[in-house]
């Protein structure tokens, strides 16, 4: 890391709490090799449950709280301005995250498998660090490209093409559980349908516009490149120095206990890079599992050569 860049950065003062909250955040993808092996309670995987909730509402009610959580910390908690090029930044998660929480699930998608309450209370506890630690991020920390950059604008451009890429595959998926009259993005010949419907017990197609011509999860891939391009804009290096435990006012307690646990790193992945890590974390597991799946269901009907999440490689 550059001298003069490692002196911005370590001069910036987030609050206390910042820095223990971001090194808990890093534990989160330890999951991987936990859902390698297990299917999340949701989608294609759900099954009956007590415990399930309308796919549909905790779709709502777990993707609405990064919004929100993005807000509050912003307006209530940070008390800075933010830069113009941090203002867009905050505008573009914001606008991400209302279309996942408002208008897919509510709007657009028809009725979703029912979800388990775990996954919704795991997926609410993820975005409650994130919209946090994102925050935190684009209000304390500079950003090292400015609007007046042409780079900074094509970013922008990168993230707009994951975003609109994002919804396109969405829809397709969505097309699938739409009656062939409604469908708004794709369509599927007679053939195909009936097929499908044969090797997939009458409620399952298989995707094939776009990008499902290639891998099984290209929402997954559009995702991924809408929010490199995201921490590309905010931080194109992807570590932050760590201030030392004494020099954090934190409360005797917790400095006490997190001393107690013999390690406090001298940098951590900045919180816009840490996202994108963890949806990798989350959803490659779910890809996985979810071609087996396919190859399942489908059999000799699913094309042998389509990969998982990136064309011709995996």
């Amino acid at each position: 890391m550059p001298k003069d860049l490692f002196a911005i950065l370590a001069a910036s003062r987030p609050p206390a709490l910042f820095f223990p909250g971001l090194l808990l955040f890093h534990t989160f993808p330890l999951h991987f090799p936990i859902t390698l092996h297990m299917d999340a309670g949701f989608g294609r995987f759900s099954k009956e449950s007590r415990l399930n909730l309308n796919g549909n509402v905790a779709w709502f009610l777990m993707e609405i709280i990064s919004p929100i959580t993005l807000l509050l910390t912003l307006n209530l908690t940070t008390h800075r301005a933010l830069s113009p090029e941090n203002k867009i930044l905050a505008t573009m998660y914001t606008i991400h995250y209302l279309h996942r929480a408002v208008v897919s699930p509510l709007l657009l998608s028809p009725q979703r498998s029912p979800q388990h309450i775990t996954v919704t209370i795991a997926s609410i506890l993820f975005n409650l660090f994130n919209g946090s630690m994102v925050a935190c991020g684009l209000a304390y920390f500079p950003t090292y490209i400015s609007v007046h950059e042409t780079r900074f604008w094509l970013g922008v451009v990168g993230w707009a093409i994951g975003f609109a890429g994002n919804i396109y595959h969405d829809e397709v998926l969505n097309d699938l559980r739409r009656p062939a009259g409604q469908r708004l993005v794709s369509s599927l010949s007679k053939e195909e349908e009936e097929g499908d419907k044969a090797a997939g017990n009458g409620r399952y197609l298989i995707p094939r516009a776009g990008l499902f011509k290639y891998i099984s999860f290209p929402n997954y891939l559009c995702e991924w490149f809408e929010w490199t391009c995201f921490a590309l804009i905010s931080s194109p290096i992807p570590f932050i120095p760590v201030p030392t435990l004494q020099s954090i006012r934190l409360s005797p307690r917790l400095a006490l206990w997190i001393a107690r646990l013999g390690y406090w790193p001298p940098v951590l992945i900045v919180p816009e890079w840490l996202f994108v890590v963890n949806e990798v974390a989350a959803m490659v597991p779910r890809a996985i599992r979810a071609q087996g799946w396919y190859r399942e269901t489908f059999g000799e009907r699913f094309p042998r050569d389509r990969k998982i999440v990136i064309p011709g490689v995996f």
